[in-house]
């Protein structure tokens, strides 16, 4: 039907399946079945903070639920899915990665990861603070203006302006609420919006998935380049 041919972004609650012995990574492929549909997409794994922030992480929790977004068939809410991480017949344990069932349709996700921002002083003026190392270019210092900072010895203060006539970019003026020493460290926290991938791979062949070709989890990539963890 026509309502059923719509795409985008569905945000539903999982768990890991208790009997699947590896935790799910963020991002990874998983093979979802969900209503008359099984198709390969990567779920953005999130949780949801006490002031209602939607906050990135990395792994599935061991015994808890977590949030997820994906890219599929926008289906109504309540309708529950199973997600697989290989069709293959050869795998020897348990074969069910995760459970979970659909909360929300396109309602625009907003999912946050932090940022810890490092810098040094460059020249120090009583209370201001030429900051430099934090920041590659002006641009970006103008989009951090009036960001709070904190240096390690506990001392706050905030981004002013960059500085046009040094010679090294990113270099930026910043005052704080007491002097701040030429040893110490300056941190910037902020949180950075995180946008799924819009990955929808349908499975051509339902009983085995033979002739039909899937995206490679991260951990098969990493085997086959020969590359450490």
């Amino acid at each position: 039907q026509e309502h059923e041919r719509r795409m985008g972004f569905v945000q539903v609650r999982m768990k890991k399946h208790r009997w699947y012995p590896r935790i799910l990574k963020n991002n990874d492929p998983l093979i979802v079945s969900l209503g008359w549909r099984r198709f390969q997409t990567m779920p953005l794994l999130c949780v949801k903070d006490p002031n209602a922030r939607l906050r990135l992480i990395k792994y599935t929790p061991e015994h808890l639920h977590c949030l997820a977004t994906f890219y599929g068939p926008l289906t109504v809410p309540n309708t529950g899915f199973v997600a697989f991480q290989s069709l293959a017949a050869s795998i020897p344990h348990f074969r069910v990665a995760a459970t979970g069932v659909i909360l929300e349709v396109d309602s625009g996700f907003k999912v946050q990861k932090k940022l810890k921002l490092t810098g040094t002083p460059q020249k120090i003026y009583k209370n201001t603070c030429f900051v430099k190392d934090m920041f590659t270019s002006a641009l970006e210092v103008a989009k951090f203006e009036g960001a709070a900072l904190r240096t390690v010895s506990g001392i706050r203060g905030a981004v002013k302006k960059a500085l046009s006539a040094s010679g090294e970019e990113g270099v930026f003026r910043a005052t704080f609420e007491d002097k701040v020493l030429a040893s110490d460290i300056i941190f910037l926290k902020a949180w950075v919006p995180v946008e799924p991938f819009s990955l929808y791979n349908p499975v051509s062949n339902l009983l085995d998935g033979s002739g039909w070709r899937r995206m490679r989890r991260v951990g098969e990539l990493r085997k086959a380049a020969e590359i450490p963890i």
